[in-house]
């Protein structure tokens, strides 16, 4: 598989996977919160791939706070890439407001009013950069998680954990789900990727995810599978937090995990109300601190970012 090749190492891998049995029987994790002792977190892994794809400036997009808009910009400067993103509103959130504070020396950020004019705009980004998709999920990005999902399998041959019956992960832009399905099925894994919805249905839909897994397939010249899609967690929307979202970022402190609520704690929502295994949460967030990040960094002006609910603290 050539394509593998195709590189720049940013992260430490592989990750390590544990018995997460105090959360629920037959449960592990694979923690991709520690690959990076800045910032970590699934976006590395495809960011191995896209900020291979030659020199100059990048341009990308995402919500309000977005992770992969921090770890494209911290990533990038690493390499002497400038970022340009393309932003729009979301629901308040403390940890999202971190976030965008970190971000703000390192990119320049440009308002959208929602989620189909930042698509627009960063159509028109593309004659003067690289342009990433949000979430970091085209078929270059894909790439990153097939390797993972081979990562994963030599860690199940050399006993470190069972082969999955399932393995959950959030389902925001499809890439990371996507690739682990393919490289699952590349290892000769029977693990059924689970991809658990937290964003609407417009933003992201089934023809879109199979879009995405026909031409990365293609591509890496492997066989065609598709996560399925688990879309009882979202609740009012994207960005809203749920009730059983809070209860698993709490359980998940008690294991050493720091979740957020848009994403991973849905995820984990939906692993726990699983049974039987052994199953895998694939733990996508980054667990480092933002503190060296936000040293410096600017006061938000709320109103300038199109927060669209919650309360400010």
């Amino acid at each position: 598989m050539n394509w593998i090749k195709q590189r720049v190492d940013l992260g430490y891998f592989p990750t390590p996977v544990f018995d997460a049995a105090r959360l629920r029987a037959g449960l592990w994790i694979k923690d991709d919160g520690c690959c990076h002792q800045l910032v970590a977190g699934n976006k590395v892994r495809k960011l191995e791939y896209l900020l291979a794809q030659g020199p100059g400036p990048v341009a990308t997009m995402g919500a309000v706070g977005s992770h992969h808009i921090l770890a494209t910009a911290v990533h990038g400067a690493r390499l002497g890439r400038s970022v340009t993103a393309v932003v729009f509103g979301r629901p308040f959130d403390l940890h999202a407001a971190e976030v965008l504070r970190a971000t703000l020396p390192l990119a320049s950020l440009e308002m959208a009013r929602n989620h189909t004019e930042a698509s627009k705009k960063l159509r028109r980004l593309a004659g003067q950069s690289t342009v990433i998709p949000a979430g970091g999920s085209s078929v270059i990005g894909v790439l990153g998680f097939v390797a993972a999902g081979l990562e994963l399998a030599q860690q199940i041959r050399r006993g470190l954990c069972p082969e999955p019956r399932k393995c959950y992960v959030p389902l925001g832009t499809a890439g990371t789900a996507v690739g682990l399905a393919l490289g699952f099925r590349a290892a000769g894994l029977e693990t059924r990727v689970i991809g658990v919805r937290v964003v609407p249905e417009a933003w992201l839909t089934l023809q879109q995810v199979e879009q995405l897994a026909k031409e990365t397939s293609r591509f890496a010249q492997i066989e065609y599978v598709i996560p399925e899609i688990d879309n009882r967690f979202l609740g009012a929307g994207y960005g809203h937090v749920t009730a059983m979202a809070k209860r698993s970022v709490a359980l998940a402190i008690g294991s050493g995990l720091s979740l957020e609520g848009t994403y991973t704690g849905k995820a984990l929502a939906a692993a726990l109300d699983d049974n039987g295994g052994p199953d895998l949460y694939w733990q996508t967030h980054s667990t480092q601190s933002l503190e060296p990040l936000l040293a410096g960094a600017p006061a938000l002006r709320h109103e300038q970012w199109g927060w669209t609910s919650g309360v400010r603290t």
